[in-house]
């Protein structure tokens, strides 16, 4: 074939290219045809450098030889296969709208893309399979991404690729970050930050096609990594423009950013009501106000969930700032419009921004209707109270906030959590802890271990292993070495001997300070074997070197009230040189007195032993029925709460003391009203039968559900208004002493590596259950605890009417 007759097939297919070419199937037949003729054409006259590239602008298919698709391919290999600077200047008339709408249209911009033939090319399609490949392995290899990087602004280049594909590629690169970032690897974090600039860079030139996902996760990203001066940029070009249009889907985020940079709550209210000012369902934008009214409490609604993400960035703000209030009712807001489908983030925020009191009970109310809660979420939660505990003054309130972890894991079974080791290793912990102290003695003779709290605490473990195990979660060595040196430092070594047969079972072995403790357990218990079983795990533990000092002298004095002399003279001979003066001192200095009472733990206060005994037997006999309970419904499932009730009435429950008929008579004023159905158009879900009221995973109808819900709200606030004025007391007084506030500590919301914001400490824990007990002994009628409710649901931002937006007939 000539070259004349080659410009003339690229002429005659250029022009059915055109405007005519879906005018019939006639068209079509000579389009792929004249194809046919030009791709052979093509491979005898490779010099003709526009003839390629204007078929793959249009069809998408490639002439050039094929390399196979691989991650490992090097990246001078993509280098060549973008349009040359003619071709772009060529294209420069499909210029897109400055609206934000326009960046945004949901797919709507792809028409082009969807409109050539349904023929991707083969670029395309290894990208799609490498972009799948890297969404499920996460993989940490840097050359690997940056060649699929790579490709993937050049085929956004030449505009192949779809929304769907920024948005993915968009969130693995977040998803990257979130899983290596506790490697603490510089260089891998700088090389994935600059992935990421390249990504932001191609999406504000509008090389890639627009996806609102796509700033989602990047100020997702610039929140979480600490790039704020990045992010703030991001956000300043999606909002300079002034007939900018706000999508809920990123302005959650957007709102989290701004919040942690510092922007201030009003900025960030501004930026909230902005937004819902520019939502087009004047239905869901009512519904999203504080104290708005459902047209029908059984019913689900629908409502845009990129709603739910605008609540959580608000919400985030307005804890951050310490509006309480408004964080409260932002709260009730999700609850109404989702209460089976609320995002797990928002327990998130409670768990970290407020006490543990107050986070305990939104724990619930997650898990009452069914709602996901994370496995991290769980153990932030138990981690809380089991420090509360270690820190408790007296046994009832350490058994009764054990009490309260149990029931807190029961409720997340119940909403289809499943457990793992971490959960169990501080369940196990914080029961031993939990125990009464022996009284100490000055006896010679071997200590005798309580055998009722014995018995009771090693069926409670047993239960409690085999539990664990319906959810593939095995004991580990953190396990016992978290809870032998404690169950011998509260006098029982029988039971640290126990827990040492059912380690070595599982074949685990402990670390040199749990030998050491089982070391002194054996001279308590008189045990030799156990004694020569400790001093082995600590010879093997010290990998070809001599144990140091303190575990020769621990050794000493276990071998001598033992009876032993002989064991520790024997191991003495082989010394370490460096620590040989110091040990034998320390042996020589082990009188007869100081073996027989060295390492005998307990207490000495043994007048309330009986009395902390027969609680602690009666908090494990409850935790028992709890595993019981447990115990009916599979892990990963549902409980049904109509046979099997969750129990809510913890040690740090806020007391009820408004009248059930009070409640329910406000609750039905201020959620109903007539015919609001016609004057707040709102939609039912259109999945569900309109005739039959909602259920939710656990069997609450959710009439009652939003009840619950709205109860505990009101109980929340009163709560938090009590917390609130007493740490206004105390900030007042450390500043008029010049010393930081006991009660605020960091916040999670700007140091994700921060924990709860405010202390965990035993001064805390009193003040709390005196406020717990000023009001119990309050007495209030129906008026005044009316008017209370409805002062804490209307904060002076939000009194004002939904009039000023929406005007009702």
């Amino acid at each position: 074939m000539s070259r004349k007759s080659g410009k003339f097939l690229l002429f005659l297919l250029t022009s059915v290219t055109g405007k005519d070419r879906h005018r019939g199937s006639f068209f079509q037949k000579a389009e792929w045809k004249l194809m046919k003729l030009f791709m052979t054409w093509r491979c005898k006259n490779a010099q003709n450098s526009k003839a390629p590239e204007l078929a793959f602008r249009v069809y998408g298919v490639r002439v050039k030889k094929h390399i196979e698709p691989s991650l490992d391919v090097s990246p001078h290999f993509y280098s060549n296969r973008s349009l040359s600077r003619s071709d772009v200047n060529k294209s420069k008339h499909r210029k897109q709208k400055s609206s934000v709408r326009s960046r945004f249209p949901h797919g709507q911009n792809d028409r082009a893309v969807r409109e050539r033939p349904q023929l991707l090319s083969a670029d395309v399609l290894r990208f799609r399979q490498d972009t799948d490949l890297i969404s499920q392995e996460l993989p940490a290899n840097l050359e690997a991404l940056r060649i699929w990087i790579a490709e993937f602004l050049n085929l956004g280049k030449l505009k192949l690729l779809d929304s769907n594909d920024s948005a993915e590629t968009a969130r693995i690169l977040h998803n990257l970050d979130r899983k290596y970032r506790s490697r603490k690897d510089p260089k891998f974090q700088e090389s994935l930050h600059e992935l990421i600039e390249d990504v932001r860079r191609a999406f504000g030139s509008g090389t890639i096609p627009s996806a609102a996902q796509v700033p989602l996760h990047l100020l997702s990203y610039y929140k979480e990594s600490g790039h704020l001066d990045e992010g703030i940029e991001l956000w300043n070009w999606l909002s300079g423009k002034d007939d900018a249009i706000l999508d809920p889907i990123f302005v959650g985020p957007a709102i989290e950013l701004l919040a942690v940079y510092g922007a201030g709550v009003q900025y960030c209210e501004d930026i909230f009501e902005r937004t819902l000012d520019q939502q087009k369902d004047i239905g869901s934008q009512y519904q999203l106000q504080a104290g708005a009214i459902l047209p029908d409490r059984s019913k689900a609604v629908t409502i845009r969930g990129t709603s739910t993400s605008l609540l959580q960035g608000i919400l985030s703000a307005r804890l951050f700032y310490g509006n309480w209030r408004s964080s409260y009712l932002t709260l009730d807001t999700a609850f109404r419009l989702r209460p089976t489908q609320v995002v797990p983030r928002i327990l998130d925020l409670f768990v970290y921004e407020r006490p543990i009191f107050e986070a305990l009970p939104v724990f619930f109310m997650f898990c009452r209707g069914g709602n996901r809660v994370s496995k991290v979420t769980l153990t932030a939660l138990l981690d809380s109270l089991k420090k509360l505990a270690d820190q408790a003054s007296n046994q009832s309130a350490k058994a009764g906030l054990v009490r309260a972890m149990f029931q807190a894991m029961e409720a997340y079974v119940g909403s289809a959590g499943v457990l793992d080791t971490r959960h169990l290793n501080i369940l196990t912990r914080a029961i031993v802890c939990a125990m009464p102290p022996l009284p100490a003695t000055t006896s010679t003779e071997p200590p005798e271990d309580d055998r009722g709290i014995l018995r009771t605490v090693v069926d409670l473990f047993k239960k409690l292993f085999t539990y664990f195990a319906r959810h593939n979660a095995q004991p580990d060595s953190i396990t016992f070495n978290g809870t032998i040196p404690v169950a011998l430092s509260l006098g029982y070594p029988l039971f640290a001997k126990i827990l040492l047969e059912d380690m070595m079972v599982l074949g685990l072995s402990p670390n040199v300070p749990t030998a050491r403790s089982l070391m002194t357990a054996a001279g308590l218990l008189r045990d030799a074997e156990l004694l020569n079983t400790a001093w082995t795990y600590i010879s093997e533990s010290s990998e070809g070197r001599l144990p140091g000092s303190s575990s020769w002298r621990t050794m000493t004095i276990a071998a001598r009230r033992c009876g032993l002399g002989s064991f520790s003279e024997e191991h003495s001979k082989i010394l370490d040189p460096e620590i040989a003066p110091e040990a034998e001192t320390s042996m020589q200095s082990v009188d007869k007195d100081s073996v027989d009472l060295a390492g005998l733990a307990g207490s000495e206060q043994g007048t309330n032993y009986a009395d902390d005994a027969h609680g602690f037997e009666n908090t494990c006999a409850e935790m028992l029925h709890s595993l019981d309970r447990m115990g009916k419904f599979q892990p990963g499932g549902f409980r049904d709460v109509q046979n099997c009730p969750l129990d809510e009435g913890t040690f740090l429950a806020w007391p009820d003391i408004a009248d059930e008929g009070w409640q329910r008579k406000l609750y039905d004023e201020l959620t109903q009203e007539e015919d609001h159905e016609n004057r707040y158009p709102m939609s039912l879900d259109e999945t569900n039968d309109h005739e039959t009221p909602a259920v939710s995973n656990t069997g609450i109808a959710f009439d009652e559900l939003r009840y619950l819900n709205w109860k505990t709200i009101n109980s929340l606030l009163v709560q938090a208004q009590v917390f609130d004025k007493r740490v206004e007391v105390s900030t007042d007084a450390a500043i008029r002493d010049r010393r930081a506030s006991p009660e605020r500590k960091g916040s999670k919301t700007t140091n994700p590596t921060a924990g709860p914001r405010y202390a965990v400490s035993t001064a805390q824990l009193e003040a709390y259950q005196q406020d717990v007990y000023n009001e119990k002994a309050r007495e209030i009628d129906e008026d005044s605890w009316r008017a209370l409710i409805i002062r804490l649901r209307k904060p002076a931002h939000e009194a004002q009417t939904f009039t000023n937006t929406v005007a009702p007939s």
